[in-house]
């Protein structure tokens, strides 16, 4: 797993960083999607600050869910029995 990968998420800036990780953006490049500065990124997955507004419905539709009331399942570091 990448370095920095939280496989327990908790927060918005937790599961924006492991779906960063996961998909292998930087927070450079992240920062450019969700039309933010990049010291932004740095602070929402250090949990320093929280997105709000309309940052948060970018960062919503950016991963394609809202891990606030959908927690997804990830199984590819899940060994089959």
């Amino acid at each position: 797993m990448p370095r920095g990968y939280n496989i327990n998420p908790v927060t918005i800036g937790d599961y924006l960083k492991q779906y960063r990780l996961e998909n292998g953006y930087t927070a450079f490049e992240m920062s450019l999607e969700l039309d933010v500065y990049n010291s932004t990124i740095y602070k929402w997955e250090n949990n320093l600050t929280k997105p709000q507004g309309n940052n948060l419905n970018k960062i919503i539709e950016f991963i394609g869910y809202d891990p606030r009331i959908h927690k997804s399942l990830k199984t590819k570091y899940y060994e089959l029995t």
